[in-house]
């Protein structure tokens, strides 16, 4: 019987300073980001009786074995050259048990999985689109869901409610091929309020940047004005 085993990738080495921190927002971004890197448009979450079930349409797994890899991946060259991805992928639900359904197998991961147990990769009785987890986990509220979703480009629902679905630049934002991204400088009260969930504060200076749908908020200063007196 095939079966597919934890190992560790030496190229989560370098990227352990930025990897997911445990916490059940760092949870529904890496499913998210997992989920829009498989081309998906549209992610299902179902809470029911104390288990989480996430949903995708995306292109599914393609190489089960490599679901265990930790750091690594099965994007092809052009993700990985476009975002470096970390390769925490599933990683991220340790140490909860999950079921991991695509096409036409699935695999049931248990605790002692994590750390080595080979598992088994078994036949699904019937062939799934798209991608589907189902997992022990707190509640994830549709509030908690939303900001992280509502730039992700995805469609997102949360028990049958669907999370807004907005652009994170304006028209007006500046492309810049060469930096690979687009800067627009906006005045703090044009911001809608899914922009003011990531800044420290109404007066604050801050730089949010979207990377791929993650929303990241720093405070920098790129020009200080001084104003000399007569």
């Amino acid at each position: 019987m095939e079966t597919i085993q934890a190992q560790v990738s030496t190229r989560l080495l370098s990227k352990a300073s930025r990897l997911f921190t445990g916490a059940l927002e760092g949870r529904i971004i890496e499913i998210l980001q997992n989920s829009r890197r498989a081309g998906a448009t549209h992610v299902n979450i179902i809470n029911k009786d104390g288990f989480v079930t996430v949903c995708d349409n995306g292109s599914g797994i393609d190489d089960f074995s490599k679901l265990l890899n930790r750091g690594d991946s099965d994007w092809d060259d052009a993700m990985e050259k476009s975002e470096d991805p970390a390769g925490v992928g599933v990683f991220c639900l340790a140490p909860r048990e999950v079921t991991i359904c695509s096409t036409n197998r699935k695999v049931c991961i248990t605790e002692k999985a994590w750390t080595g147990e080979p598992v088994p990769i078994l036949e699904n009785t019937e062939s799934i689109k798209g991608t589907i987890l189902a997992f022990k986990d707190d509640l994830w509220k549709f509030d908690t869901v939303e900001k992280h979703a509502v730039f992700s480009g995805l469609t997102v629902s949360v028990d049958g409610q669907q999370c807004p679905k907005e652009r994170f630049c304006s028209e007006d934002a500046i492309n810049y091929p060469a930096l690979g991204c687009k800067i627009e400088v906006r005045h703090k009260k044009t911001l809608n309020k899914w922009h003011t969930h990531f800044r420290h504060g109404y007066y604050s200076n801050d730089v949010l940047v979207n990377f791929h749908g993650q929303v990241i908020s720093f405070t920098d200063s790129p020009v200080i004005c001084r104003y000399v007196g007569a």
